[in-house]
C-alpha cells in the first residue's frame, strides 16, 4: 500500500521546489515535519540478535546473500 505522505513528499519537491508552488512547498513541509517526528517519538527500538565475546585469533565475517542465492528470483 502506497504511503500518502511520500506522495506529498515528492510532489513538494517536483511541484514546490522545481516547480515554484508555494502551496505544495507548504504542504511538502508539513510532511517532511510528519515523518521527521514520527522518527523521533517512534517506540521501535534496536535489539541485540547475538552478543558473543571474541578469543584471540578468532574473527567475524558479515555477509549479505543475493535473493538469487534463496533461489528466489524477482
Amino acid at each position: 500500500m502506497p504511503d500518502p505522505l511520500s506522495y506529498l513528499r515528492r510532489q513538494a519537491i517536483v511541484r514546490g521546489v522545481m516547480g515554484g508552488s508555494r502551496g505544495w512547498l507548504l504542504l511538502g513541509g508539513a510532511a517532511w515535519a510528519i515523518r521527521l517526528l514520527s522518527r523521533v517519538i517512534s517506540t521501535r527500538r534496536l535489539r541485540t540478535v547475538l552478543s558473543q565475546e571474541l578469543g584471540p585469533g578468532e574473527s567475524l565475517l558479515v555477509s549479505h546473500l543475493s535473493d538469487e542465492s534463496h533461489g528466489r528470483s524477482k
